[in-house]
């Protein structure tokens, strides 16, 4: 990298001289620049290595050298922050750039893709939002879900191939009695900070857990020895080490609390390590002294564009001819790519082919998610009281008919839903039905009867789905107004509403984590029992003892009506040829820990 020094001195020049061709002396340039000439002759010969002029010195005593500037001010400032994001410094590159998205985009989209330098592997991803909240126990969306496994640890984790329970942060348990339970911490885990872990930060993590209802049932959580722990029940859980490795019970250091900025720059003991995390990019880093195996991915980089889809900037027309020829190569090259990272109709639209291909190209692994959009029915709102009036949103909503509304190019990314999981069929329970509102005579619309739904903000899909069924309400005389709302308020259901809009998806074992995501969450809580508390705790009894399966509970939620699946999605990646290990999981991305870059 070029010092400041050196730049401080171009720009002297630039303002002397000008970017057009001249005849000079070097003694002339010394004394613009008020030097010796023998300074003067290093300073031509460091910027000329640097590309920044050509230089051809004439022999002979008054003969004058030709002399070309070749990057004005701005053409500097571009290749400065060039530099400082090759080195890693995205603050220092976008603090330069004063955060001129026109400047900075194409910048990052020219570091796309891949990178394997003397045995050190990075790979970058386009994402269409920031993840500034990597907080276990708080409300986490998909994408974050799977980031906080690679950062985090519990005491069990999940095979994917088997869906079971396996050792992690433990390595051994014993179920001593019904209600009694041993695990064995394994020895020398390093958190990220090299703080070694303690039975006190398991004790610690497991207690904050047992303050959500899904976790309700751990009455105590105890030491028993340096490197083991008793869990004590109130009630029979046999499938405690399952729940153990929900990400609700992900083990953090006990002073987490005081740990500034905690949520965005966590500290774990998993594979990856946060080394940076802004609204420009999250960079993990593999962590070199994990227990288990090291990471094969030394970097995991997720460069942030909020306007992906969008048509490439162009950058002016006076940009580093080594920009231009790096973007042209970061189009040609495969990137890296989710199907999350952009909206279905910015991708049929081609908006981003250079990064995603065209909707037509084969994708490396594609499947139906585990899980989908839904519609919940407020049972705190007096539109729902009556099985009847449940009955007549599912037929004016039916997601075939919703279908049949969206744009064609996306509809075969688009599966109208009859459950939660692709793979189970509930219905509504049949019987009449009736609208939420008495039959009225034609009214003006701004008299139409309004209907209040709540989305959470952030999702690239959700504008086109309110559009569709704002129309198809209308039609039945009803105004739907759409309220949008930040996740953890949405995912708390903490708003006076009628209807709420969501999306979900179901990590291995799908089945099992349905029943988690219904008696766990606090959005559910209101409304799959229609408000019926002491039914909700009987259902979750009955789940953890194992009387009543996640499938069978579904059957009730759905056939109430309470909550109405309406589409799965077909989820997609794409990744480079010399990427390997490369497998989507059910949270549409991938592990980081297995996957490597095939040298060229």
């Amino acid at each position: 990298m070029t010092s400041r020094r050196l730049e401080q001195q171009y720009l002297r020049l630039l303002n002397l001289v000008g970017v057009q061709s001249i005849e000079i002396t070097l003694q002339e340039l010394a004394d613009k620049l008020s030097c010796t000439k023998r300074h003067m002759r290093t300073l031509l010969v460091q910027m000329q290595q640097a590309g920044w002029l050509t230089w051809q010195a004439e022999a002979g005593r008054g003969r004058r050298s030709h002399l070309q500037l070749l990057r004005n001010t701005h053409q500097l400032l571009i290749e400065k922050a060039e530099q400082l994001l090759d080195a890693g410094d995205f603050n220092g590159a976008i603090a330069l750039l004063g955060k001129d998205k026109q400047l900075i985009t194409p910048l990052l989209r020219a570091k796309l893709g891949y990178r394997v330098r003397d045995d050190y592997q990075a790979l970058r991803i386009p994402y269409y939002r920031s993840m500034p909240n990597l907080y276990p126990g708080t409300p986490l969306r998909r994408s974050e879900l799977h980031l906080v496994r690679q950062i985090f640890n519990g005491l069990t984790r999940i095979n994917e191939e088997n869906g079971e329970a396996t050792p992690d942060l433990a390595h051994r348990w014993r179920n001593l009695s019904p209600l009694h339970w041993r695990f064995y911490l394994r020895p020398g885990v390093q958190f990220h900070d090299g703080r070694e872990l303690s039975s006190r930060d398991v004790v610690s993590s497991l207690t904050r857990s047992a303050t959500s209802p899904l976790f309700a049932h751990i009455q105590q959580v105890e030491q028993h020895g340096a490197l083991s722990i008793d869990i004590k029940l109130s009630h029979p859980d046999p499938q405690l080490p399952l729940l153990l490795a929900h990400h609700r019970a992900l083990i953090l250091p006990e002073d987490h609390a005081s740990q500034p900025d905690f949520a965005s720059h966590p500290v774990g003991t998993g594979p990856y390590r946060v080394a940076e995390n802004d609204d420009w990019h999250l960079q993990l880093k593999s962590f070199d002294h994990y227990f288990g195996f090291r990471g094969l991915l030394d970097e995991v980089e997720v460069l942030i564009f909020p306007d992906l889809a969008r048509q490439q900037e162009r950058l002016p027309a006076d940009s580093p001819a080594v920009l231009s020829e790096q973007l042209n190569m970061a189009n040609i090259q495969s990137a890296t790519w989710l199907s999350s990272s952009i909206s279905d109709i910015d991708y049929v639209a081609g908006f981003a082919a250079s990064l995603t291909g065209k909707p037509s190209d084969s994708t490396q692994e594609m499947f139906l998610e585990r899980g989908g959009y839904f519609l919940l029915c407020d049972s705190r709102s007096p539109h729902w009281h009556n099985i009847k009036q449940r009955r007549w949103l599912r037929e004016t909503l039916n997601p075939y008919n919703l279908i049949q509304r969206l744009i064609e190019p996306i509809r075969p990314f688009w599966v109208p839903a009859s459950s939660v999981l692709p793979t189970w069929f509930h219905m509504i329970d049949s019987g009449d039905k009736c609208p939420p509102f008495p039959a009225r005579a034609e009214l003006a619309v701004h008299n139409m009867p309004v209907l209040t739904m709540a989305y959470h903000s952030q999702h690239p899909e959700y504008t086109m789905l309110i559009a569709e069924i704002t129309h198809i309400l209308a039609m039945q005389g009803i105004k739907l107004d759409a309220i949008e709302l930040d996740y953890a308020t949405w995912a708390s259901g903490a708003a006076n509403v009628d209807l709420w809009l969501g999306t979900v998806n179901f990590s291995v074992p799908e089945a099992w984590n349905v029943g988690a995501w219904l008696l766990g969450s606090p959005l559910l809580h209101h409304s799959i029992t229609g408000g019926d508390q002491a039914k909700l705790q009987a259902y979750l009894h009955q789940w953890r003892s194992q009387s009543l399966d996640s499938e069978q509970l579904i059957r009730k939620v759905i056939g109430s009506g309470w909550l109405q699946p309406l589409f799965h999605h077909w989820m997609r990646l794409k990744a480079p040829e010399q990427a390997q290990g490369v497998h989507l999981n059910n949270l549409g991305w991938f592990d980081f820990q297995t996957t490597w870059l095939e040298p060229e």
